[in-house]
C-alpha cells in the first residue's frame, strides 16, 4: 500500500487520495468508500505516514489509532468549517501537552 508522510502539526485534505467507487472492481464484497473528502491532522511532534488512497471505512479507524484527529467529509457537511476547526485542534494540542 503506498504511503504519505503527514508532517508534525500538519492538516491536510485527502480528496484526491479517496477512492471512490468500485469500479473496475466486480467483487461484491467491495464498498464504495462512502465519503467524499476526509480532513486529517497530525497533532503530534513526529511525522505520521498515512496509507493513500483511502479504500474503506476502516481507514479511518486505523489513523486514529496512530493518534491522527480524523473527520470524514460527506456531501452536506461545510468542508472549510470541518477543515478550520481541525487544524484549530491541532494547533491547540502543542498548548494541552505543555500544560501535562
Amino acid at each position: 500500500m503506498p504511503k504519505m508522510v503527514l508532517l508534525p502539526k500538519m492538516t491536510m485534505a485527502l480528496g484526491g487520495y479517496i477512492r471512490e467507487t468500485t469500479f473496475p472492481y466486480d467483487d461484491e464484497d467491495i464498498k464504495p468508500f462512502p465519503y467524499r473528502n476526509v480532513i486529517v491532522g497530525n497533532p503530534t511532534d513526529e511525522p505520521i505516514k498515512i496509507e493513500v488512497p483511502a479504500y474503506d471505512e476502516d481507514w479511518i479507524e486505523r489513523h486514529r489509532k496512530l493518534g491522527l484527529i480524523v473527520v470524514p467529509v460527506t456531501e452536506n457537511d461545510d468542508f472549510v468549517g470541518l477543515f478550520k476547526l481541525v487544524k484549530e485542534k491541532v494547533k491547540n494540542s502543542n498548548k494541552n501537552t505543555k500544560r501535562e
